[in-house]
């Protein structure tokens, strides 16, 4: 390189030719006058190099700026949001090769997706993050209670008796302008209502699209349009230490509320309720009902879905959100079809059930009359309580009623460990289901099958 930069010099410094003494004109007509003659002393010679040196030097950097001069002058003629376009023939590309932009048949073609802009400077982060809030919503989980009765005197009561009574609150954000929004799984689980209230207060009731235990996602939608939907960003290119901004509604009464943190960590695997999830790390401030919420980077993109965190009286600054790039696949498919594809599939209703188990635990120690006594214990199990016609279930030999007590000779003690072990397996592979159905244990070989329908 410093040959370059020393080339680069000479180039721009052109030799000025010999330093040549000259000789004064001849004197007042005194020819036979002895011509004096002046010879040049080293000293004066040094002198006249240095001054050439610095003309030349002179006229380099001129060239130099005059240069830079008139490129800046042509940049600053650009405005604001004007770019530069290459011509495809100039980028190697032979002219006629755009691509189309016709728009997709498929409701997920709303989805905004990042388009990579560069990083706003800190006067901007904040406009950029305040233009965040109108994309996240709260949400107000609602269910019947029949006696009509609420507990703790609330809710509001109807004409058939039934009592609609909100018994969780959670988040969620806009990603599409005609009013699909992705929240958690574990937070519209279970509701018989669902309540959306935008940024500017206003409500809408929801409908449920569809739902994800694995991945702990959802898709609900309201009948609105124009509405302010977040741009998915990449959540591969987040660093640690990266800035992030969680917005949510943290206690489910403080809507459009946000925390600012960093990317600690990246690729987490955590347990979550009986589910294992990799997820990403950080130190904003996460509470209950910010679940659903988005994880925004800087740019003000959608880089997470908050799920999690980690309570406890000494915890703080744990909080995690399902990384964007992993659900972004999951919240098409439950757009576009209400379920996600590729999954293995029993085809079944189920609930959780406690049964209670006794055992005689032999001599008693003579504590008791009859010399043993019998413990009574439960376990936590999964009984199906409808099967779907033509599925995997029903052609392997299920029925309603039968209670699920293990798959692949794994204990079931829940209808998450029973999702987590199904989802280990790929659709058409043959699995074990031991069922107790009454007082019989039954093995049972299934064929699992894909899901076809929401």
């Amino acid at each position: 390189m410093e040959n370059n930069n020393w080339n680069w010099y000479e180039n721009t410094t052109p030799n000025t030719g010999n330093f040549n003494t000259q000789q004064p004109a001849g004197g007042n007509g005194g020819g036979n006058k002895k011509e004096k003659k002046h010879v040049a002393t080293w000293t004066q010679l040094i002198i006249c190099m240095l001054v050439m040196a610095l003309i030349g030097g002179g006229i380099g950097a001129g060239a130099v700026y005059f240069a830079n001069r008139d490129q800046v002058k042509e940049e600053a003629q650009l405005g604001p949001n004007d770019t530069v376009v290459t011509p495809p023939e100039a980028a190697g590309k032979p002219s006629g090769t755009e691509n189309d932009n016709s728009p997709a048949s498929q409701p997920s073609a709303g989805l905004n997706m990042s388009s990579g802009t560069n990083q706003p400077n800190g006067d901007e982060t904040g406009s950029v993050i305040r233009s965040c809030m109108s994309s996240v919503v709260g949400i107000d989980i609602e269910q019947e209670i029949s006696n009509g009765y609420s507990m703790f005197g609330y809710g509001q009561q109807k004409e058939d008796g039934t009592t609609s009574e909100t018994v969780g609150s959670g988040s969620g954000v806009i990603v599409t302008a005609d009013g699909y929004i992705v929240t958690n799984n574990h937070v519209v689980e279970g509701g018989d209502t669902i309540k959306v209230h935008l940024e500017d207060g206003t409500e809408y009731t929801a409908t449920l699209i569809g739902t994800d235990s694995y991945t702990d996602l959802a898709v609900i939608k309201i009948d609105a349009a124009n509405l302010p939907a977040a741009t998915l960003g990449n959540s591969s290119d987040m660093l640690v230490c990266d800035p992030v901004y969680a917005i949510g509604n943290p206690l489910g009464v403080l809507a459009s509320s946000v925390s600012e943190g960093i990317i600690s960590g990246l690729d987490r695997v955590i347990t979550v309720e009986g589910q294992e999830m990799t997820l990403m790390q950080t130190t904003a401030a996460v509470n209950p009902g910010n679940s659903g919420g988005g994880l925004f980077n800087s740019r003000g993109e959608l880089i997470g879905i908050v799920n999690a965190k980690s309570s406890g009286t000494d915890v703080e600054g744990l909080g995690f959100a399902i990384p964007i790039d992993s659900a972004k696949q999951i919240i098409a498919d439950l757009i576009d079809l209400g379920y996600v594809t590729g999954r293995p599939y029993l085809g079944i209703s189920m609930q959780n059930i406690s049964i209670r188990t006794n055992s005689n635990s032999g001599n008693n120690g003579g504590f008791f009359p009859f010399g043993s006594y019998s413990t009574y214990g439960y376990v936590n199990r999964v009984q199906v309580v409808g099967i779907e016609e033509g599925s995997a279930a029903e052609k392997g030999g299920m029925k309603v009623n039968d209670i699920i007590v293990s798959l692949g000779g794994t204990e079931i003690n829940g209808s998450s460990d029973l999702s987590t072990l199904l989802y280990e397996y790929k659709v058409g592979d043959t699995v074990t289901i031991t069922v107790q159905r009454g007082t019989e244990l039954i093995d049972l070989s299934i064929t699992l099958g894909e899901r076809t329908k929401a």
